[in-house]
């Protein structure tokens, strides 16, 4: 009877024991005090000076991703889109020539997932873990701070645009006014952007400046208008029933230059094509491999721009046939690829 009483006694003791733990654990959580930032960042960060996002994760870097990312959504996009800016520009900002918008206190992995331009004059002004599984950071952006940073850099590049668009003369339709051109344009996109930005920051600011810029879509029109006008000769060498020359007609136009049948111009594509014969090792078949060197002539300075080359092999049982089926996938490569190389060379193509 003693023994029963007594086991009675220690458990009634532990259940006390552990309520008391409970008691202490509820007192110890309810004694927490949660960062007013973290529900109402603007009793912190006043709206009227501010743009704040708080995010949160299972450790302090995903929970200051979360919140870079929720704050350039303010700005219209939160995951990164693909862009490939041409050497020229990333050139153009290294050199000083017009705002470099990088910031390299962003860490590697943000940088992977969300646009850095996005992320102008933002900084993560403080962390929170809360003690059980989740982290809290807050990005904050200081308006008055961030639309100096902003209006600075368009002002930049708008005299980056001005110095480029004055080196330009109207009645030289060569390549070189072409890539002036283009580089304007893409100068004013840069533009477009932080203007974008800006008047989330500053509505007024952004709005005086861009009576100071040009559209990107205006510099374009005037760019492809020169390109109607700046006309290409073409020169085949082991052509196949003109289908070759047929084929750069159709790329070159494509991109919006002009093919012409006038030798006296002052660019000249001039292409080779090669085939060749060979048989498998059972004979049972016949492969034609081809390849293809063009580039463009620029009779005034002897300079050859716009390398290109293809080559492959095709496979018949006749080598008539596997040559004319190397021929199809010649003029396939032509026109789907040499428009998009002429772009890319000249999107790189060095103005002085």
């Amino acid at each position: 009877m003693f023994k029963i009483k007594k086991s009675i006694i220690n458990v009634f003791f532990c259940l006390i024991v552990l309520q008391s733990g409970s008691f202490l654990y509820a007192a110890k959580k309810e004694k927490v005090n949660i960062p007013d930032w973290i529900n109402t960042p603007s009793s912190v960060y006043p709206n009227s000076e501010y743009i704040t996002y708080v995010g949160s994760g299972t450790d302090r870097k995903a929970a200051e991703l979360d919140a870079l990312k929720g704050i350039a959504s303010v700005f219209g996009q939160s995951i990164k889109t693909e862009t490939n800016a041409s050497s020229r520009m990333v050139q153009a900002k290294l050199n000083g020539l017009i705002a470099n918008s990088e910031i390299s206190t962003i860490d590697q992995s943000v940088k992977k997932v969300v646009d850095v331009d996005m992320l102008i004059g933002v900084e993560i002004a403080n962390f929170w873990f809360d003690e059980i599984s989740t982290w809290y950071a807050i990005a904050v952006l200081d308006k008055k701070k961030a639309s100096i940073l902003y209006q600075d850099m368009v002002m930049k590049n708008i005299k980056a645009f001005n110095s480029l668009v004055k080196k330009i003369d109207k009645n030289d339709y060569s390549f070189d006014t072409y890539a002036l051109y283009d580089f304007a344009e893409d100068i004013s996109k840069e533009n477009e952007k932080l203007l974008q930005r800006l008047i989330v920051i500053d509505s007024d600011s952004a709005s005086n400046l861009k009576k100071q810029t040009i559209a990107s879509k205006e510099v374009h029109v005037k760019k492809m208008n020169l390109a109607k006008e700046l006309p290409i000769y073409i020169v085949i060498e082991n052509d196949v029933d003109g289908r070759f020359e047929e084929a750069f007609y159709q790329a070159i136009n494509s991109v919006g230059f002009r093919a012409t049948l006038d030798g006296s111009v002052r660019y000249v594509l001039y292409a080779k094509f090669d085939f060749s014969r060979s048989d498998t090792s059972d004979k049972k078949t016949i492969r034609c491999k081809y390849n293809g060197e063009t580039f463009i002539v620029d009779t005034m300075t002897g300079h050859q721009i716009i390398p290109y080359s293809l080559s492959g092999r095709e496979s018949q049982v006749d080598f008539n046939e596997a040559k004319d089926k190397a021929v199809k996938k010649i003029i396939q490569k032509i026109t789907s690829e040499y428009p998009d190389a002429m772009e890319a060379f000249l999107k790189e193509f060095i103005v002085e």
